[in-house]
């Protein structure tokens, strides 16, 4: 009997299981019409499903398959698209161009796919599509036109997610982000980026970094430089690790790194993506390398060759030296030899030495006049910060607030104005934010018992236990919190501290700690140093200036003293009950929470 070509598809599997081998003279055109994986018996699907669990990978093997399927795909012209599915739990979890793949029948042969990141638990399986063809011979599997499909059977995947990348109980930003500081070698940069990942560090997995310069550090992240594909390492602490070393760069601009990893955590649009799915350096300043390193390569930067100019300077000037002595001992021969007639001569010109008129001091009765008759000379400004421990010493402030309004001619700005209360308690960041980036205006922080403590309970080194009643007790935590934090405020010169002197509540001890101390942090002691004060705010030097400072503000500065006399004589918050803790019974509204 003649068997068609169209029935060899129910034939062929029952030749091959009584060992009869494929007919040789099978017409071309007959054996690409079949799906080859239809011979695979189903007892052998565990021997075609190349599951890796230490790689979270499922690979086809073709081998597995047996004989008749390596035969078939050997003979077959068609294309092949096999993919990965998963049951209605599994499948949002698998991504088309991870897991799928498409060529032609042979290449399944030589070069089987695997597919990765089969990390999260469920039911997967393989499904082979033969493609059909057209006259043109053109692919025609994205059309879906005479397709056969074979599925292979389940198997079960255990997940291998960390626990804050489960889809179940997914965390963000618990896991471990670290961003080191750029490392500048030359004229390349080392980046170095560490995080846990969401699963094991596998050798498929890659980042995309790109390399951005900009001319300002405010502008990096613009213009690109360069961009590859890193590997991903697990370092010495098991995190997960990446590195990127730049080319040679041009110097003198800012450099910067984005980072996008390729894992499937970071592409699944069903799942929240970890926060370290996109990462980003700080901008790094790379200096251009002297002209003399193009000569001696060590000489990456003028410090690294200072020995080489102090040598070559040196070199220079004795040889110098000697030249100069031996023209002039020559010269001094030729006109003694020149002079018959030898006498003593004194060089002198007849020119009498001038001293420069030194500048006329000003005094300070002077300079005070000169706001006081010139509307148009620009008062001072300061932002005035301080912590209302008790009633008196807020009266305290408001006396020290005057004084720095009439004698010292500065417009102050405090947190607890009445007039701008509604302003300030709206948002007290975006109100001290105007004055931070006025240059003009200098800030002061009073120290204090209170401040010290507040300073001390941000840092988490202070648990306070004050009372409930207080009044705006959250304005100077935010104040302190806002100008310690800001970047580069503290260190600009345009922050100041001060203390009244002899009084309990701003006592040594009670100092501000860093970043409101340091050697670019001056600290003004009142009274006595409130001349210094003045100049600071007003960019004087107090040894330009003679006479007595306040002569012309005894009642300014008496009325100062009378409200520092008046906090001095008052102890009560100094007073101590049981549990050792201070007595803030009858102070009232007067002690605000720290």
């Amino acid at each position: 009997m003649l068997i068609r070509p169209s029935h060899w598809v129910v034939w062929l599997p029952t030749l091959w299981g009584l060992g009869v081998a494929l007919p040789p003279a099978l017409p071309q055109q007959d054996i690409n019409t079949i799906n080859c994986f239809d011979l695979v018996d189903e007892s052998q699907w565990d021997l075609v499903l190349g599951l890796n669990m230490t790689t979270a990978s499922l690979s086809v093997v073709v081998s597995g398959a047996g004989p008749p399927v390596i035969t078939c795909l050997n003979r077959q012209t068609v294309r092949y698209l096999v993919s990965v599915v998963g049951d209605t739990t599994s499948q949002p979890y698998l991504l088309s161009e991870l897991h799928t793949w498409e060529g032609i029948s042979g290449q399944l042969v030589r070069d089987p796919p695997t597919f990765p990141y089969l990390i999260y638990g469920g039911r997967y399986r393989l499904q082979f599509t033969h493609c059909g063809q057209d006259r043109n011979m053109t692919d025609s599997c994205r059309e879906g036109r005479d397709t056969k499909t074979v599925f292979s059977d389940f198997v079960n995947i255990q997940p291998s997610v960390n626990p804050w990348c489960s889809p179940a109980q997914f965390t963000g930003n618990t896991s471990l982000l670290s961003l080191d500081t750029p490392a500048v070698k030359g004229t390349t940069t080392v980046f170095h980026f560490s995080f846990s990942p969401c699963s094991t560090v596998q050798p498929y997995d890659t980042a995309n970094v790109t390399l951005y310069s900009a001319d300002t550090r405010e502008e990096c992240g613009q213009e690109v430089t360069a961009s590859q594909s890193v590997e991903i390492f697990t370092n010495t602490a098991g995190e997960a690790a990446i590195m990127y070393q730049s080319p040679e760069l041009a110097g003198d601009r800012y450099y910067c790194l984005s980072v996008t990893l390729s894992h499937i955590s970071c592409r699944l649009t069903t799942l929240e993506r970890p926060t370290h799915c996109w990462l980003e350096s700080d901008a790094v300043w790379v200096p251009a390398t002297p002209i003399i390193a193009s000569i001696l390569p060590f000489c990456t930067s003028h410090f690294a060759c200072a020995w080489l100019y102090i040598v070559v300077g040196g070199s220079i000037s004795l040889i110098l030296s000697l030249v100069m002595a031996i023209t002039c001992v020559r010269c001094c021969e030729r006109r003694d030899r020149n002079n018959s007639k030898q006498r003593d001569e004194v060089d002198f010109p007849g020119e009498v030495i001038s001293l420069a008129p030194l500048t006329d001091r000003r005094g300070w009765a002077e300079l005070h006049k000169e706001w006081e008759s010139r509307e148009e000379k620009a008062r001072g400004k300061i932002l005035l910060l301080y912590s209302p421990d008790t009633k008196l010493f807020k009266e305290l402030q408001e006396a020290f607030k005057s004084f720095l309004d009439l004698a010292c001619h500065c417009d102050i700005y405090d947190l607890f104005d009445d007039a701008l209360f509604d302003t300030i308690a709206l948002d007290p960041s975006e109100w001290l934010q105007e004055f931070v980036n006025d240059k003009d205006v200098k800030i002061v922080v009073m120290s204090s018992i209170g401040a010290y403590r507040r300073q001390q309970a941000l840092a988490g080194e202070m648990p306070l236990n004050l009372p409930d009643n207080s009044l705006l007790d959250g304005l100077f935590t935010s104040g302190l919190r806002f100008i310690s934090s800001y970047p580069g405020l503290a260190t600009s010169g345009r922050v100041a501290t001060a203390r009244f002197e002899m009084l309990h509540l701003t006592e040594e001890g009670h100092k501000l700690g860093p970043p409101l101390s340091g050697p670019d942090t001056r600290e003004f002691l009142i009274p006595t140093q409130l001349h210094e004060l003045f100049c600071w705010v007003h960019q004087l030097k107090p040894l330009d200036l003679m006479g007595k400072p306040w002569v012309n503000y005894h009642l300014e500065m008496q009325l100062l003293q009378d409200a520092l006399k008046l906090v001095r004589r008052d102890r009560t918050v100094m007073d101590r009950s049981c549990g050792g803790q201070p007595n803030f019974t009858d102070l009232g509204n007067g002690v605000t929470m720290i």
